[in-house]
């Protein structure tokens, strides 16, 4: 490997990462065993990950490029094990997970059953040109992800980094609406540009788990008519008894408050 630098990305925005757990996330780059070229991307208008993502992409002047949020921690040695697996397998892009193959690892990102994986993403630019689309609310990561898994393959390395979760960050957001409308797009931005026919393989667990997930939501904040519309949306891609169980008790939680 000619030149084993790596650009690291790291969004900060003040308003949603404490100072002190930045710094701690800066000290865990510096510490890594290999040369690293921090790219911090101050956000203080709020224009949101992705497009602090974009501009450390058009900064960075190295092959590798990792990122890092500002309320996450690098494991050590996380770089240099990713960079000799990248070298290995010949791949695109290195995340941390168990080893599988590439479609199975696509199927369990698209349909959400993996999260967290934007710290330890380790990009070969020389392999895949990508940017994450800035529109997308949510899941835009994921988006990247799986964009360039399928361009130029994926490989995995296990406990890679810690993550932080806090309230004030980005994460935290779960408007119902939200969760549905940018999961909608995900979907279609993913059939367009990743695999229509994969897209259209695993339609129905898509939409069965995102329905039913926000409906469970509705449930808990004891909005069951929302809860119940969701449930309904649910069950017209896929009829399992969880869904229909949620939904009984949606239905006695609305009519006790009808009475009430």
């Amino acid at each position: 490997m000619t030149d084993p630098r790596v650009s690291v990305v790291v969004p900060y925005s003040p308003a949603h990462t404490p100072e002190d757990m930045f710094e701690e996330a800066l000290d865990s780059i510096e510490a890594q065993a290999v040369p690293t070229e921090p790219i911090v991307v101050t956000d203080d208008e709020q224009r949101g990950p992705a497009w602090a993502r974009n501009r450390g992409l058009e900064r960075a002047d190295t092959r590798f490029v990792a990122f890092l949020d500002a309320d996450d921690l690098w494991k050590p040695g996380k770089l240099k094990r990713q960079l000799d697996a990248i070298e290995e397998t010949d791949t695109a892009i290195c995340v941390e997970g168990r080893e599988r193959s590439t479609e199975e690892f696509v199927r369990d990102l698209y349909l959400a059953r993996i999260e967290s994986l934007t710290s330890s993403i380790l990009l070969d630019t020389s392999a895949v040109d990508l940017r994450f689309q800035e529109d997308l609310e949510r899941r835009e990561d994921h988006l990247f992800i799986l964009e360039a898994a399928v361009a130029g393959g994926v490989c995995f390395r296990e406990d890679l980094v810690t993550i932080r979760k806090q309230p004030d960050g980005l994460s935290a957001r779960n408007d119902p609406e939200l969760r549905v409308r940018a999961n909608e797009r995900f979907a279609e931005l993913f059939a367009e540009r990743v695999s229509p026919e994969f897209a259209d393989r695993y339609a129905d667990a898509f939409y069965h788990k995102l329905y039913h997930g926000v409906g469970r939501a509705a449930h808990r904040n004891r909005e069951y008519k929302q809860a119940l519309g969701y449930f309904r949306r649910a069950l017209a891609h896929d009829v399992k008894i969880r869904t229909v169980a949620a939904m009984c008790l949606s239905a006695v939680g609305y009519a006790v408050g009808k009475i009430w």
